[in-house]
């Protein structure tokens, strides 16, 4: 596996884009952005809020999406990609088929409305694009 070089990794720019694609989530899953909508789609109650572990939700959240940077990182160079445009294009792609299509076929068979996939997906979609840019600028 030749292709993988983390030594082509722009360590500095991962952490940059991990907290870039952080405070993007935080936004988007605020009562300001989409979760209100996420949360009634999802029929969480507000005792679900409160029985929630919130620092296994977020230590997963960060684990999940410090591993989506570092994927993003990793095949930018590998797959000579330059510039902010092309990891914008690569890790909106990246995020689309891999994530989305992984809450298409979890979301399903869990039986998660619709629209719970839809918000998911785009998030991940738009955090991973914007890890790309970061990536594509600085690495």
């Amino acid at each position: 596996m030749d292709w993988i070089d983390f030594g082509a990794v722009t360590w500095w720019a991962v952490a940059v884009a991990f907290v870039v694609t952080f405070i993007f989530g935080w936004f988007w899953y605020s009562p300001r952005g989409f979760f209100p909508l996420w949360r009634r789609l999802d029929k969480i109650s507000e005792q679900d809020m409160q029985d929630a572990n919130m620092g296994i939700a977020f230590g997963g959240t960060a684990a999940g999406n410090l591993l989506g940077v570092v994927l993003v990182a990793v095949l930018i160079p590998a797959l000579g990609i330059e510039g902010w445009l092309g990891g914008l294009a690569c890790g909106a792609l990246l995020g689309l088929v891999l994530r989305g299509g992984a809450h298409a076929i979890h979301n399903g068979f869990a039986g998660r409305h619709p629209g719970v996939t839809l918000i998911d997906t785009a998030h991940d979609t738009i955090g991973l694009a914007l890890a790309g840019a970061v990536l594509g600028a600085l690495g």
